[in-house]
């Protein structure tokens, strides 16, 4: 009896370990600044290998032809790719991947879209046939009164015979089509949503709990005498932001993250670990798009949807703004109304990606009352601080976040005054 409660034991353990929370997962970054480019790659890591692959797939042949297009070639402005995605699970099963290309090569902006519909419990990618049967007539016309000033009629039948992009909740489908694929708008992805209520597959609803965060900021003690510096960390959060929480509190010391808007949602109980643990967040867009080249609208949007998911998400005002790449205008600082940061010791990390490098470069340039830059999206970084953090408690530095780093210095100030 003993060895057979032992064996059912081991088989829940597996089972139960096996077992993969669908609300959680992890969000691959590839962030470049060189001299001719800037690149800004988001995507899911959903944990499904035939889905991942196919991601991965298309990421790389996206980079590897702008790479190729750029080449060594300098120009006054910097060519920029950015891509985006959105990711959803209908029916606890079936898994929504949107990922929408912005490339910047030309004064013209390109916009283009993929999207993956995955089956989970079958292995394998679905058609919008699979799970939907209309009269491809009936949707013509839909279209066609939808986008009457601008469809390219001949074409419209054409895409919806090839394989049509498309993505599906509980009671809605969305077709997706590149600029001039159906319509004559140039720099937009046409959308298109119809309410379904007759699907071919059975979908189980998601039950949604209630988010009851909330935000209580921590008193602490600062010191103006101990040489004091401000970690900052950018692009996250991430897979590896928990663990630098942790090993910020073990020296007692806390940071900064200035966070990216499409990644909160996955990342909520990270960032409530974070405030949690006395760090601070700031903004640094939603999805690192060069903000000095987008107009006031797309500006505002990239600040202000990252500004209200987070108060939304953890009940949290965030104050500080860090441009992505580090870039200013005019135009930035008159239409934000936000404080904006930027830093002193720029640690390389995003480059080096060698824990020793990046911390022999961090402690030669820290010095008191600097800002430091670093990204928890790398292992190096988390490594590298196991190195930087002991090094600087021994040196008797107090680790603050921007915020307390700037009431300090209002303080030294005071007390000079006096």
């Amino acid at each position: 009896m003993k060895k057979i409660t032992l064996i059912l034991s081991i088989l829940v353990l597996l089972i139960t370990g096996c077992q993969k929370n669908k609300n959680e997962f992890s969000i691959e970054g590839i962030i470049e600044d060189d001299q001719n480019k800037i690149i800004g790659i988001h995507y899911p890591k959903t944990g499904i290998k035939k889905l991942d692959q196919q991601i991965e797939k298309h990421i790389s042949h996206i980079k590897q032809s702008f790479d190729q297009q750029i080449g060594e070639e300098i120009s006054l402005q910097k060519k920029e790719l950015n891509i985006d995605y959105e990711y959803w699970i209908t029916g606890k099963r079936y898994h929504n991947i949107v990922l929408t290309t912005f490339l910047m090569t030309s004064q013209t902006p390109i916009h283009e879209v993929k999207t993956f519909v995955f089956d989970e419990l079958e292995n394998h990618f679905l058609k919008l046939h699979d799970i939907a049967s209309f009269k491809k007539s009936n949707l013509k016309q839909d279209l066609i009164s939808s986008y009457k000033d601008s469809i390219i009629i001949n074409q419209l039948e054409k895409a919806l015979e090839t394989d049509t992009k498309f993505t599906f909740k509980e009671n809605q489908i969305t077709l997706y089509f590149n600029p001039y694929e159906i319509t004559t708008i140039p720099t937009e992805i046409t959308k298109y949503t119809f309410p379904y209520h007759q699907f071919k597959i059975a979908i189980e609803t998601e039950e949604t709990t209630k988010n009851t965060f909330h935000y209580q900021p921590i008193n602490k003690k600062l010191s103006t005498e101990k040489p004091t510096i401000a970690l900052t960390f950018d692009d996250g959060p991430s897979k590896y932001t928990k663990e630098i929480v942790d090993l910020l509190k073990e020296y007692n010391a806390n940071a900064t993250f200035f966070i990216l808007g499409n990644k909160v949602e996955n990342y909520q109980e990270t960032l409530k670990h974070t405030l949690q643990n006395g760090n601070e967040l700031g903004n640094h867009s939603y999805n690192h798009k060069q903000l000095t080249r987008l107009n006031e609208e797309e500006l505002k949007k990239q600040i202000e949807s990252t500004n209200k998911i987070v108060k939304q998400t953890l009940n949290y005002d965030i104050q500080l703004l860090r441009p992505t790449y580090g870039a200013i205008n005019n135009k930035l600082k008159q239409k934000i109304n936000m404080d904006i940061v930027l830093w002193n010791v720029d640690t390389k990390d995003w480059k080096l990606k060698n824990s020793e490098k990046i911390a022999k470069k961090a402690l030669a340039d820290i010095e008191d009352g600097k800002t430091v830059l670093m990204h928890d999206i790398y292992k190096t970084t988390l490594n590298a601080l196991k190195i930087i953090l002991p090094e600087l408690k021994k040196q008797g530095y107090q680790i603050v976040t921007v915020s307390e780093l700037r009431e300090i210095e209002k303080l030294r100030n005071e007390e000079k005054t006096n």
